[in-house]
């Protein structure tokens, strides 16, 4: 609740002076916000994975976004840059976790670990470039 409320906070600010004039630790709240409202809250009535969802499963999901914000923050304070961070490929399974069966919810665990490989990459490549 917290980061959809910065959100909005962080919207109003968009809206006078631009995306562009936002630090990227709050452009990283803005996608980990934008992410928790269309990759975990908005369900598809229509998709059969998607229609009923249980705790558990609800639970990996929004793990998996916070997660990857951590993992992102992380990354920031070592120097790495929010569009190589965003760049991830992993940004798009967890888009399509939602997806997942429920009888398959140990693939989230996958792609918890598969966050923390890609982000430590990142930062690996940023301290390798630096030396």
């Amino acid at each position: 609740m917290h980061m959809l409320q910065e959100e909005a906070e962080l919207n109003e600010i968009v809206s006078l002076v631009g995306y562009d004039a936002l630090s990227e630790k709050d452009q990283l709240k803005l996608e980990s916000a934008k992410s928790i409202r269309e990759d975990y809250l908005q369900q598809n009535a229509f998709h059969e994975m998607d229609s009923y969802t249980s705790i558990e499963k609800q639970y990996k999901l929004l793990e998996l976004v916070l997660n990857f914000n951590d993992e992102a923050n992380k990354a920031l304070n070592e120097g790495v840059y929010l569009k190589k961070i965003l760049a991830l490929s992993v940004r798009d399974q967890i888009a399509r976790a939602k997806y997942t069966s429920e009888d398959n919810l140990s693939q989230l665990k996958n792609i918890n670990e598969q966050i923390v490989r890609d982000v430590a990459a990142l930062i690996k490549e940023e301290v390798d470039t630096d030396a």
